[in-house]
């Protein structure tokens, strides 16, 4: 015991030695690049050496660092200032040199040296890209050398305003004079002046500072997917030949932020009768955008922010009655796949099978068969729109659509005929055929290829759970998976908050991991072969307030598993085999509202 008490002492020195010897200064500056492969290798090799020493969160963090843009997942970049910025999604360790010390330190000194020798590949590939023509992949991959190299001298060069916009810190002045528009005394309103936006606010200032920081983010981000609607030709190809032309300036977007919900829709709503289920608003013919801080402001900003960037800072010739007559699914299509952006820490991801509002347009095209005919859909208007009694499920199957034709059909074809139909739209010129081509033939087959590509496979089940990124809300609704992918999904249950089987077919023994899901708020089995066993592994979820058994093998003895449960709201058991004898299981759930059932006849006890 001693002899090997002695040789782990001398293995952790030897690997502290190995992770902690020092560079020279000018090493990092001369350092032979590392391409992705053996970017991989160092990064392995630093994840082994923490993992060794006990530092834990360092090796996930060396490990994981790599990402990897997929047809339905891409990764995009924004600069990453160490010295505050988190360093991943699966990780709390800070990047901030003074905040480590000893191995720990010595660990992120060579993490660091890592990623700027990577970086300096990563700028070899994008100049290549650039000198080839191919620009787009260019301007993403410079990006990407500033998430790796926040001081790349070359990257910053090229990028120039575009990247220093991204991480200004905007100021706010208080207004001195009163409101033209809206007759607000001086004092009483403030003005943000960004690069590239021009803010009015009535917020408050820390709510105001953030949402104006969150909108030069989001332009950046905005510019890497569309860059050939605003990018003037060949502009990025001189820059990087060392010709600084400037950046085609766009005119400053229009914003004004609201105090609150009463104060937006004083401004607004009566004007727009959509403003009173939003917290965001892009009036195209004001050129304006409006918005308030309330819950779920971050992706109403993207979806109008879309909107506006798409009307007034591209090259396209945009109509400000754009959507007016045909194509509205388009606009706000596009606008919907944007809200899917999310900031993982060091990188952001665009799409996804796991996109929230993807999720609800797969539960109404699969699960309910929903389909707004193929001619009428893609020619409706917004002003039908507004009015149809259905437009949430017109939003949903917008939302399906766009998805596909970004994340999933062939590509990048889908990709390319989405782009030019979106620009048709915003052009008055749309032609929708050229889409409907890649679905099918005719009505009836377009909806069952829609469908079918909403259904996920076992391989895409498999990489969404090898990506490994947390997931609240996943509808599996007609899925046929194998009982090993059916397991897969016990690495996405810490976030679950809502999951949905319905008529697939998984039954209680494939979702034996389901306790494991803490956050669950919502669970449907409907139509599936579960059975009573199900009740056992969901009965101890605190947070579970929704339930839909419809036609399981649930009888009252199993149903009587939930007894008491304390936060159970809906309940929906229409063709199970439970009776009135349930009444005493039902009446012993204190939040119970409403549960669906002919034979149970339950209706909620008043006190």
């Amino acid at each position: 015991m001693h002899d090997r008490s002695v040789i782990k002492t001398l293995t952790t020195a030897l690997l502290v030695w190995l992770v902690s010897s020092e560079l020279p200064r000018d090493h990092l500056c001369h350092a032979q690049e590392l391409d992705r492969a053996a970017m991989q290798t160092e990064l392995q090799r630093l994840a082994d050496i923490c993992g060794e020493l006990g530092l834990e969160a360092e090796a996930a963090l060396s490990a994981t660092w790599l990402t990897d843009s997929r047809p339905e997942l891409r990764c995009l970049y924004l600069p990453v200032d160490d010295e505050s910025a988190p360093g991943s999604v699966s990780s709390d360790v800070s990047l901030a040199s003074d905040s480590l010390a000893g191995p720990r330190g010595s660990w992120l000194k060579h993490f660091k040296a890592a990623r700027v020798r990577y970086a300096q590949w990563l700028f070899s590939q994008a100049a290549q890209r650039a000198a080839a023509g191919e620009e787009a992949e260019a301007f993403l991959l410079l990006w990407q050398v500033l998430r790796e190299d926040a001081q790349h001298t070359q990257a910053n060069r090229i990028l120039g305003t575009l990247a220093s916009a991204a991480q200004v810190k905007p100021r706010l002045r208080k207004a001195t004079t009163t409101h033209p528009d809206f007759g607000w005394p001086a004092g009483s309103y403030s003005r943000i002046e960004t690069p590239n936006f021009l803010i009015t606010t009535r917020a408050a200032a820390r709510e105001s500072i953030e949402m104006a920081q969150a909108m030069e983010r989001y332009y950046a981000l905005w510019r890497q997917v569309f860059f050939p609607l605003w990018a003037p030709p060949g502009i990025l190809t001189k820059r990087f030949e060392g010709r600084n032309l400037p950046w085609e300036k766009s005119r400053e977007m229009n914003v004004l932020l609201l105090r609150d919900r009463a104060d937006y829709l004083q401004v607004l709503g009566v004007a727009e009768s959509n403003a009173a289920i939003s917290v965001g608003y892009y009036e195209p013919r004001l050129q304006k955008s409006f918005f308030y801080a309330g819950e779920g402001w971050q992706a109403t900003l993207f979806h109008e922010l879309t909107h506006q960037l798409l009307a007034e800072a591209t090259n396209i010739g945009a109509d400000r009655q754009a959507g007016a007559e045909a194509g509205i699914w388009l606009i706000e299509g596009i606008a919907i796949y944007m809200e899917s952006l999310t900031d993982r820490g060091s990188y952001w991801t665009l799409g996804g099978y796991a996109a929230p509002r993807l999720q609800t347009a797969r539960y109404r095209a699969v699960r309910d068969g929903y389909w707004a005919e193929w001619n009428e859909f893609t020619q409706a208007g917004r002003e039908q729109w507004k009015q149809d009694p259905q437009i949430g499920l017109l939003y949903t199957q917008a939302t399906g659509l766009s998805h596909l034709f970004m994340d999933q059909l062939e590509q990048p074809v889908a990709q390319q005929a989405f782009f030019q139909a979106v620009v048709g739209v915003y052009q008055d010129s749309a032609d929708f055929e050229s889409l409907r081509a890649l679905l099918g033939e005719n009505d009836g087959s377009v909806k069952l290829a829609y469908q079918d590509a909403l259904t996920l496979t076992d391989a895409q089940v498999t990489q969404l759970c090898e990506i490994g990124l947390p997931c609240a809300s996943l509808v599996l609704a007609g899925s046929e998976l194998n009982p090993a992918t059916w397991s897969q999904l016990e690495k996405l249950s810490a976030d679950l908050e809502w999951f949905d089987v319905s008529f697939s077919n998984a039954t209680s023994a494939d979702l034996q991991w389901l306790g494991k899901a803490r956050k669950l708020r919502r669970l449907s089995v409907e139509g599936t072969h579960c059975d009573g066993e199900i009740l056992k592994l969901v009965k101890d979820l605190p947070a579970l307030t929704e339930l839909d058994l419809t036609g399981c093998n649930i009888d009252d003895q199993g149903l009587s598993v939930l007894r008491g449960h304390p936060n159970l709201e809906t309940l929906w058991l229409d063709g199970t085999r439970v009776t009135a004898a349930a009444k005493a299981t039902l009446n012993s759930l204190p939040k119970l509202e409403l549960c669906q059932s002919e034979a149970v006849g339950w209706t909620k006890q008043q006190p």
